[in-house]
C-alpha cells in the first residue's frame, strides 16, 4: 500500500519568535532529517523492511515557533491475516500498525491528528473495495518497556462480479449435469462415456478455482467443502452408473434378490411409479362391496402383488434405479446448493 505518514511535532529548541533579528523576515527553513531530529518510527507488522521510515531527501519544514512538518511517503507492505471462510464474497481488514524505536512511551507518544486517515488520493480496485476506516493508538510492550503504537484499520469488502460469472454459476450448471447421468437410457451406449466426460470437465475447472483460492488452513473455506461435496457426487455417479449397467445386463434366469424387490416397492413410492400409491392421493372412490366379494378382491390383489414382484426384470431394476437416483442426486444437489448460497448470503452481509 502506498501511504504518505504526515507527522508535526514540536521542537522547542528551534523556536526564534524571540528572536528579533528574525522573527518577522524568516517564516519557515526547510532542512532534511540529516540535520533535524525525527521521530524513530517503524512499522510493525511490515514484511518487506522493518527499517525506520526515513527519506534523507525530502525538505522538513520548520516553522518560527518550532513546529516542524515532515510528510514521508513510502510503499508499505504489511503482514495481513486472510479470513477465506466466505470466498468469494469475504470481507478482510487489514492494518497498517506504526510504532516508536528506542524511546519509551514516557519519553516519546504518538498522538492522532484531527482526521487521521485521509483518502483523497485513494484509488479504486478491480478486486477489492474499502468499506471503512479506522485508527487507534495504544501501548505494546516489548521487554516490559513501553511504546506508543498507532494502528490505522482498513476494512475491504471483495468484488463478487467476476468470481460469480467465472466461477460460481459455470461451477453450479457444471454440478447441475452429474443428475442428468441417470436420465439417459442404458440401451444408448452413452451412459458412462457421458458421466466420465462431466466428471473430467469437473476435476480440469476445480484445478482452475482451486488456484484462485488463497492457500491458508487457518481457516475453512465453504466454497472448497461445496466443491469437494459436488465432486463426491460426480466421482459416486461414475461408480452407480457401473453398477447399473452390471445389474441391466445380468442373465435373464439369475434369480432376483429379495432386497431387490423391497427396493422396487420403496422407490415405487418415493418415485410414484407404475401408478404407486403416492401418485393417487388426490383421488378418492366410494364404494360398497360385499364382505364376501371384498375379501375376494383382496386375496386377488395379494395374488397381483406376488405375481409382479416375481416379474420383476433386470432391467426394469435398473431403469428404477436410474429414477430413483436421478430424483435423490438432484435432491440433494438443490439443498446443498440453496445452503451454501444462504451460507454466502450470511457472509457477505457481515
Amino acid at each position: 500500500m502506498l501511504c504518505f505518514c504526515f507527522q508535526t511535532w514540536l521542537d522547542s529548541r528551534l523556536n526564534w519568535t524571540d528572536n528579533i533579528l528574525y522573527n518577522n523576515d524568516i517564516q519557515a527553513i526547510y532542512s532534511t532529517e540529516s540535520t533535524v531530529f525525527t521521530p524513530p518510527i517503524v512499522v510493525e507488522n511490515s514484511v518487506s523492511d522493518l527499517g525506520l521510515i526515513r527519506d534523507l531527501t525530502l525538505p522538513i519544514e520548520i516553522l518560527k515557533t518550532g513546529d516542524i512538518t515532515w510528510t514521508p511517503g513510502d510503499v508499505y507492505d504489511t503482514s495481513c491475516d486472510i479470513d477465506t471462510t466466505y470466498y468469494p464474497f469475504d470481507v478482510q481488514t487489514c492494518v497498517i500498525t506504526l510504532t516508536t524505536r528506542g524511546y519509551s512511551n514516557n519519553q516519546l507518544s504518538l498522538k492522532l491528528g484531527g482526521n487521521p486517515i485521509v483518502q483523497s488520493a485513494y484509488q479504486e480496485n478491480g478486486e477489492w473495495t474499502l468499506v471503512t476506516t479506522s485508527s487507534s493508538t495504544s501501548i505494546a510492550h516489548h521487554d516490559l518497556v513501553p511504546y506508543s503504537q498507532i494502528n490505522f484499520s482498513f476494512t475491504f469488502k471483495r468484488r463478487i462480479a467476476f468470481h460469480l460469472m467465472n466461477t460460481i454459476i459455470p461451477m453450479v450448471l457444471l454440478v447441475s449435469m452429474t443428475c442428468y447421468v441417470f436420465k439417459i437410457p442404458v440401451d444408448a451406449g452413452e451412459k458412462l462415456g457421458y458421466c466420465l466426460t462431466v466428471l473430467l470437465a469437473f476435476a480440469v475447472y476445480l484445478t482452475l478455482v482451486s488456484d484462485n483460492i488463497p492457500t491458508t488452513s487457518t481457516h475453512i473455506c465453504y466454497l472448497s467443502v461445496y466443491l469437494n461435496v459436488m465432486l463426491a457426487f460426480g466421482v459416486t455417479s461414475v461408480l452407480l452408473t457401473i453398477h447399473i449397467l452390471d445389474i441391466h445386463f445380468k442373465p435373464e434366469d439369475k434369480k432376483i434378490p429379495g432386497y431387490f424387490r423391497a427396493f422396487m416397492k420403496f422407490s415405487s413410492r418415493v418415485c410414484c411409479w407404475h401408478e404407486a400409491k403416492c401418485c393417487n392421493k388426490g383421488h378418492t372412490e366410494v364404494s360398497v362391496i360385499a364382505v364376501t366379494e371384498k375379501e375376494n378382491e383382496v386375496n386377488r390383489k395379494n395374488s397381483d402383488i406376488e405375481n409382479t414382484e416375481e416379474s420383476f426384470t433386470w432391467q426394469e431394476i435398473a431403469k428404477k434405479m436410474d429414477e430413483f437416483l436421478f430424483f435423490m442426486y438432484a435432491s440433494i444437489f438443490i439443498v446443498f446448493t440453496v445452503i451454501f448460497v444462504i451460507i454466502m448470503m450470511i457472509g457477505s452481509s457481515m
